[in-house]
Order: C-alpha cells, then sequence, then structure tokens
C-alpha cells in the first residue's frame, strides 16, 4: 500500500533506483599484504577513512534528517526516531573507532606498556640487588 501511495510522489520526484558508484578499495586491499609495520598499516587505515568518511558521515547526516521529518499529518514514531538517530551514531561512531583500533595499535608498538616492559627489565643485571632504601625518585626498575 505504501509503493501504491508513493507512486505519484516518485514519479514527481525521481530517484535513483540503482546503487550509486561505491569508492574503489581494491588500492587499499591490495596494499594492506604489502604492509610488514603497524605504521605502513596505519597509513593505510588513515586514508582509508580520509576517502570513506566524507560519504558516511553524508550517510549520517541524512538518516538525522529522516528522524527529524515531521509531515503535516504524520510524525515518525518515537521508536522510529529513536531508531534512525542510533543508526546515525553507529556509522559515526565505527569511524571513531577504527581510529581508536588504529591508535591501540600504534601505542602496542611504539610504547609498549610498562607491564611488558617489567619483565625484560627485571632480568637485566643491576647494581643494587638488596630491597634496601634508595634515594626518592631512583628505586630499582622504576620508570620515573
Amino acid at each position: 500500500m505504501a509503493r501504491r501511495d508513493a507512486e505519484t510522489f516518485l514519479a514527481n520526484h525521481p530517484l535513483p533506483d540503482r546503487p550509486g558508484p561505491l569508492p574503489d578499495l581494491t588500492p587499499y586491499l591490495q596494499a594492506l599484504p604489502a604492509a610488514k609495520t603497524p605504521a605502513e598499516v596505519s597509513a593505510i587505515t588513515h586514508q582509508l577513512v580520509g576517502a570513506t568518511a566524507p560519504a558516511l558521515d553524508h550517510i549520517a547526516s541524512h538518516f538525522i534528517a529522516v528522524a527529524l521529518w515531521a509531515g503535516t499529518d504524520h510524525r515518525h514514531t518515537p521508536q522510529s526516531q529513536r531508531l534512525l538517530r542510533e543508526a546515525a551514531l553507529s556509522i559515526r561512531t565505527a569511524l571513531v573507532k577504527v581510529a581508536q583500533a588504529d591508535l591501540e595499535n600504534l601505542r602496542a608498538h611504539y610504547a609498549p606498556s610498562t607491564a611488558s616492559a617489567e619483565p625484560t627489565r627485571a632480568t637485566a643485571p643491576t647494581a643494587t640487588t638488596s630491597p634496601g632504601p634508595t634515594a626518592p625518585g631512583h628505586t630499582p626498575g622504576s620508570r620515573r
């Protein structure tokens, strides 16, 4: 029934009925196996996010516009409005999560946590092996 009711509207406002062109991800997919370091993977990630973020943000903005639509005889139900806003937020959140994952990988590579670095340091010979008092800020194994 909804399709029938929208026929006149669509005749007056022709919209594309086929998917638009997708971005070509082939270069990113081909570069990924060649990446040997976290920095190289990060470079691919940044380029991909930069190339796709505007389109994804545009789609998210459209979902928000649909959620805010109010006709003279109809408004979206609270549930559908909430779902549309969540869909827009999910798109935007996905980009943030990709950036966070990339940053975590870079941190793990360039600034390993002290927990993983501590066992390596403990195996190295130290001048003081007794737990006796030392000058502040100069405790054995201190990372200050």
